[in-house]
């Protein structure tokens, strides 16, 4: 659980179950104000499906008005912040449009930023900001974070598009306003693996589908299909019920003792010949996803054994990543 932090105007309050009723007021009564946070969440149904399968204890804070103590806005670190193999994390803050453009923003993720380099010791803070959102942008000059992507990639000047920043701890220590703080907060113990290249958890000769138990598990269900465990298993490696990224993904399968042919994905183009065994990385109606390629066949956890996957409707391919068997 983390800490309560406090800046001048706030209290920012790690979610619990005592707090639903603040989080469900936030995420479907002020719904229209979200910004297309929750783009599912059309009910109040769809509003209590949302916090009981996302909004989880160690990785929501709820914003509440110092002055008032009411709810005001959320903050998403995403991932399980102190595990050696999250070396990085997401900040995404939201706050409701009466309390925007007062400088709550700046004072938040300041104090945000501190726990995250100091409190657990990570080492890169990433962010997404929509092109729409200038002071946002402003606000990240400000605080010394850099450009690294934009998405989706192909539409890099319209208005609903994420630019992406990030700043490593290195950085943040040059900035004028970095400060040392004290928190009341243990990270997850370190996981130490059996594991390592000459000692891989098994050779890989076949795959047995694996399905994602929830819309976010993609990832853990790929690896768990190459390594032949749980996705509960690769869950609690992870330390991370949630979507994952590329270095999450590199450093469990390094945990595992499987090898990649390369250190970073190759670029899929229509010529591309798959390797017998590989990660894919691509879109799917509404969302990204990662999915696997076992000697001409796709394991996806989410549709099942492929042939191929439909072309033209919101299928594309973006990336594979050859695994060593």
């Amino acid at each position: 659980m983390y800490p309560i932090l406090k800046t001048k105007r706030t209290i920012v309050k790690p979610y619990s179950e005592q707090e639903y009723e603040n989080i469900f007021n936030l995420l479907y009564i002020h719904r229209d104000e979200n910004e297309g946070s929750f783009v599912d969440m059309k009910t109040a149904d769809d509003a209590a499906k949302i916090i009981h399968e996302s909004i989880k204890p160690g990785i929501f804070w709820i914003i509440l008005c110092k002055e008032t103590q009411s709810p005001i806005g959320w903050i998403l670190c995403d991932k399980a912040l102190g595990h050696k193999i999250n070396k990085r994390i997401f900040i995404h803050t939201w706050i409701r449009d009466a309390y925007r453009h007062m400088g709550l923003g700046r004072e938040i993720l300041e104090k945000v930023m501190n726990f995250a380099f100091y409190g657990i010791n990570t080492e890169v803070v990433v962010t997404n900001v929509k092109n729409s959102e200038m002071k946002a942008h402003g606000l990240m000059e400000d605080f010394g974070f850099t450009v690294y992507n934009h998405f989706p990639k192909n539409k890099a000047i319209d208005d609903d598009t994420f630019i992406q920043y990030k700043i490593s701890k290195v950085k943040y220590e040059k900035q004028k306003y970095a400060y040392i703080d004290t928190y009341d907060y243990e990270p997850p113990a370190i996981l130490i693996s059996p594991y390592n290249y000459e000692n891989p958890i098994r050779k890989i000769n076949g795959i047995t589908l694996k399905m994602q138990p929830t819309i976010y598990l993609c990832g853990q269900a790929v690896i768990a299909m190459l390594a032949n465990v749980s996705v509960e298993e690769v869950v609690e490696v992870m330390q991370n019920d949630r979507g994952t990224d590329v270095p999450l993904m590199r450093e469990t399968l390094k945990y595992y003792g499987l090898k990649t042919a390369t250190n970073a994905r190759q670029k899929y183009t229509a010529k591309t010949v798959l390797p017998d065994c590989c990660i894919i990385s691509m879109a799917i109606p509404g969302d990204l996803h990662w999915s696997l390629y076992y000697k001409g066949k796709f394991y996806d956890p989410q549709y099942g054994v492929l042939d191929s996957y439909p072309q033209g409707q919101g299928f594309e391919i973006y990336y594979y990543w050859e695994i060593l068997v």
